[in-house]
């Protein structure tokens, strides 16, 4: 069963110029209000499990107002206008960013079989998840990192509505790993039948490998602006029985298919999917008569009718192409989405993802759509190891000048990239996309703005992470810092605690080196922010702007108009234009303890919070229910 709502509450006072407020108010103890001119108005909680507060109060068109979270005024003022907030937090200034757009480099084939973002992935906002489980499951599951699965309630809070769902799957992914973090990535598995977004399987990553956090997401973010079926992903905060874990990575996990429901099928999948495999070490789509080789480099899908003999027949298919042969090729794309793989070995390429496909052979898969003729399609994943992260090669930090067509010789057991760049039409397709990708998205005019804005307007909550000690008595605890966080933008960083962990490059010094490098190889001019974006096709980037369900545009009738052209309201909204500042904005800086959330600010303990049923009705006096579905 589960509970999506935008507004329940029950309302003894009728107000002439009603506005709905609503906030996440982690640790409430006793009572949640919205203050306007001084006068304090009570706000509801309708599940006991869930910190969410709402109510109405006067406000004539638009009001200046502030949250009080049992006795403590939040200290800065918040600015509505219309008629609802979206879904605010406590002691969080900025609820809804206005970042900077992405432009699209590549005006052919955009992949939009998976249909719009749905608002959970809206990268202008930071859902917030609640999973609660009988506690000691829980402390259990946290301290000790067992390979155990175990039922919660789980409860998402995106920007205008909530979803919970009962009888959930949670787990650790990849629990019992050697290498694992201390603060552990999460998965986590809908009632059967029951879907978010067309999706029943989300996992969360704990993205310590990067000080900055922001590698993974922009990696996703680069893949979307080429117009891939990359996974979705998006940065959220994560509580377990009321308890602050942090920021984590939510994003689709490739290898099952719940991603190949949402992103080939929009939802509708056919009555039998076809095969689906994780690729580890070794997975080089590389021909053998001998099944168990690819047993012991591809994972078939539980869930796979077929095990692993459509695979190895693709890969026969392969080795026997003439690559040389355009009108074989021409039919080979038919069994496999060529020009999608290659915006997918660009961003490995450019990103030098060393843990992925072209330098590596892993971290990938790959799936058989039933309904186009059984082709086939490469799946990428894992997008940590990038943009410098740990990256060891003999050339040291002159990697970045590399050339791709030095990498069929360096990495040569990647037979399916390396041979199919042996085509010429091929080779010039590829090399005209890296060309506008670099010169229009992979830069530093295009993506700095991008990154600042984004890293700025999260910054309270990577605090708030740093301030947090996670309690698994085993794990790598590399101990980044939060002045880390910004710090990796711009330089290299070290792990402070001296265990393995570094970036040898600054995220955003990364892009400036690589982007001038294949500059120089190309002789390309970069384009200026705007004119990238007055250069991509309209169409296409309205596919980045539009959300399913309710989007906080839609969800509002009297909006108002910021400078940027945004039609968001409620909350706060941030200014770009004031967070593109340099680096040393003191924002940015300074201790590891969150005074701007206010959520978790010590050690993660064994606290719980009592587990109710779920609403069976909603009684409201004088005001409007909407967005209630009960299934």
């Amino acid at each position: 069963m589960y509970l999506t709502y935008a507004i329940g509450l029950v309302i003894a006072t009728t107000y002439v110029n009603a506005a709905t407020f609503k906030v996440i108010a982690p640790g409430a103890l006793q009572d949640v209000s919205v203050s306007i001119a001084g006068q304090r108005i009570p706000l509801t909680q309708n599940d006991s499990d869930i910190p969410y507060f709402q109510g109405q109060a006067d406000c004539n068109g638009s009001c200046s107002y502030k949250y009080v979270v049992d006795g403590t005024e939040e200290t800065f003022e918040r600015s509505l206008q219309g008629d609802t907030t979206l879904n605010d937090i406590f002691q969080r200034p900025v609820t809804y960013a206005s970042l900077p757009p992405l432009p699209h480099p590549i005006k052919q084939n955009a992949w939009i079989r998976g249909g719009p973002k749905g608002s959970i992935w809206d990268d202008q906002y930071i859902p917030t998840i609640f999973i609660t489980g009988d506690p000691l499951e829980m402390e259990d599951l946290v301290e000790n990192v067992p390979k155990k699965k175990v039922n919660v309630k789980f409860t998402i809070i995106g920007p205008d509505q909530v979803w919970s769902f009962e009888d959930t799957t949670f787990s650790i992914h990849g629990a019992g790993k050697k290498h694992n973090n201390a603060k552990q990535s999460w998965d986590w598995f809908l009632p059967e039948g029951q879907f978010l977004d067309n999706r029943n399987w989300f996992k969360l990553r704990h993205m310590e490998e990067d000080p900055t956090q922001m590698r993974e997401k922009l990696y996703a973010d680069v893949l979307g602006a080429l117009d891939t079926y990359g996974n979705r992903a998006n940065m959220v905060r994560l509580f377990i029985n009321g308890v602050g874990f942090g920021t984590f990575n939510m994003l689709d996990d490739v290898i099952q298919y719940s991603y190949i429901n949402a992103m080939w099928y929009n939802g509708n999948p056919p009555l039998t999917m076809g095969p689906l495999y994780d690729g580890a070490t070794g997975a080089d789509f590389s021909y053998s008569s001998s099944e168990s080789h690819y047993e012991d480099a591809w994972k078939a899908n539980k869930a796979s009718v077929e095990k692993y003999a459509p695979l190895q027949e693709f890969t026969e298919d392969f080795k026997h192409l003439d690559i040389k042969n355009d009108q074989e090729v021409e039919e080979f794309s038919k069994r496999f989405d060529i020009d999608q793989f290659l915006r997918f070995m660009i961003v490995e390429y450019l990103t030098a993802d060393w843990d992925g496909y072209w330098m590596e052979q892993t971290n990938l898969g790959a799936y058989c759509d039933p309904t186009e003729n059984d082709r086939w399609y490469y799946l990428g994943q894992d997008y940590d190891a990038t943009f410098g992260v740990n990256l060891m090669t003999p050339e040291g930090r002159d990697f970045v000048n590399v050339s791709y067509k030095d990498y069929p010789k360096r990495y040569p057991d990647s037979i399916l990239i390396n041979r199919l760049l042996e085509n010429t039409k091929i080779r010039d397709t590829f090399e005209t996309y890296l060309k506008d990708t670099v010169r229009i998205l992979f830069n530093e005019k295009t993506l700095n703005p991008r990154i600042i804005a984004y890293h700025n307007y999260i910054a309270p909550d990577l605090r708030w992470d740093r301030s947090i000690k996670q309690v698994a008595k085993h794990g790598i605890d590399f101990g980044w810092t939060f002045a880390q966080t910004s710090g990796n933008l711009y330089e290299k960083v070290s792990s402070p605690n001296d265990n393995g962990g570094g970036a040898d490059f600054g995220l955003i010094e990364w892009i400036k080196l690589k982007s001038e490098a294949v500059a120089e190889e190309f002789d390309l001019t970069m384009l200026s922010a705007m004119e990238a974006l007055e250069y991509s096709n309209p169409s296409v980037n309205a596919l980045d702007q539009a959300t399913n369900g309710n989007t906080p545009q839609d969800a509002n009738n009297n909006n108002n108009n910021n400078k940027d052209g945004s039609t968001q309201e409620g909350g706060n909204i941030i200014d770009t234009d004031a967070l593109n500042n340099d680096r040393d904005n003191t924002m940015l800086e300074g201790g590891a303890e969150s005074e701007s959330l206010k959520l978790h600010s010590g050690t993660i303990s064994s606290t719980s919070i009592i587990v109710t049923l779920p609403f069976m009705a909603l009684v409201i006096f004088g005001t409007t229910v909407f967005n209630v579905g009960l299934v």
